[in-house]
């Protein structure tokens, strides 16, 4: 133990090859070095308390210092403390190396399980001396391992196609029930967050559609209508979508509202909506920037549709 050549190399019991490469470790490790000489005070301090040496004293002291050694002292003492640690530190480079080895093993053992097996038969032509022609088939038997690993073809990627696929529609059921949960929460940013979850179906159910359609008509925020708006034109195949937004249009009085609808009106080329532009751009009401757009758009979408 390291306080054990501590003690041994103050007492100057080490023989002259510890002595050496204690002194070696003491030269390479700053901490080791200060242990020692923390030791080395307090020990001198002692010595100085009395003006006069105490012969006796200091074999009490060397006596009790001998035996709280051997209290400690457990295995045999090992002045090699740098060895010890060179030893651990190749300890774990031997485990990486034989967990890589392990590995590439492993691996191996996996190619070979499910690699197909392939037994060839070959008739095997015997000639004796004279050249006669006779011929011999061998038989060929195969080992039961190996017709054990045989699986049927395509039987592994079938199933696997098939739990990939009931994933997939775990998967979308899931997030639809986290969409119409968001659509119905108390928060704006969290009924904008579901709206945006919609936008990333391709073919949402039928009660999404209509958890839409219902935040557009009702919603008391502009931010989460006009959000709204623009995830609906994006299924515009959808015939309650078109009319839903043509609904609106005739609905709102908010000036943005009403830009929105429009021109989602006219990209989705919903004709039943020119006589709502009509009596859009009419109304002495409505804001005199929407007249224009309903009037520059009934213009666009009656030469679109034609």
């Amino acid at each position: 133990m390291k306080e054990d050549i501590i003690t041994d190399y103050l007492l100057g019991q080490l023989t002259d090859a510890e002595m050496s490469v204690f002194e070696q470790q003491l030269l390479a490790d700053p901490t080791l070095r200060q242990e020692v000489e923390e030791l080395r005070s307090i020990w001198q301090t002692l010595q100085s308390t009395e003006k006069e040496p105490d012969t006796a004293m200091d074999t009490a002291f060397y006596k009790a210092l001998e035996g709280e050694k051997k209290l400690k002292e457990k295995t045999p003492s090992q002045p090699f403390v740098a060895i010890q640690k060179t030893k651990f530190t190749n300890l774990s480079y031997y485990a990486r190396y034989a967990a890589a080895v392990a590995g590439i093993g492993v691996a191996f053992w996996m190619g070979r399980q499910t690699a197909p097996v392939q037994v060839e038969y070959r008739n095997v032509v015997a000639q004796n001396e004279a050249s006669a022609p006779v011929t011999a088939v061998k038989e060929v038997t195969i080992p039961k391992e190996l017709t054990e690993n045989i699986a049927t073809p395509n039987t592994a990627p079938a199933n696997m196609m098939q739990e990939i696929a009931s994933l997939r529609r775990e998967m979308k059921m899931t997030q639809e029930l986290v969409i119409l949960g968001l659509l119905k929460d108390q928060s704006a940013s969290e009924r904008l967050k579901g709206i945006n979850y919609v936008a990333t179906l391709e073919q949402p159910k039928p009660a999404v559609i209509e958890a839409l359609i219902k935040t557009l008509r009702s919603d008391e925020s502009l931010n989460v209508r006009l959000s709204t708006i623009e995830t609906l034109e994006r299924f515009r195949q959808e015939t309650q979508v078109r009319t839903s937004l043509v609904a609106q249009l005739e609905k709102t009085d908010e000036p943005l509202e009403q830009t929105a609808l429009i021109e989602s009106l006219v990209r989705m080329r919903v004709r039943e909506s020119l006589p709502v532009f009509d009596k859009l751009q009419k109304d002495e009401k409505t804001d005199e920037g929407v007249r224009l757009l309903a009037r520059n758009s009934a213009s666009e979408l009656a030469m679109l549709t034609e």
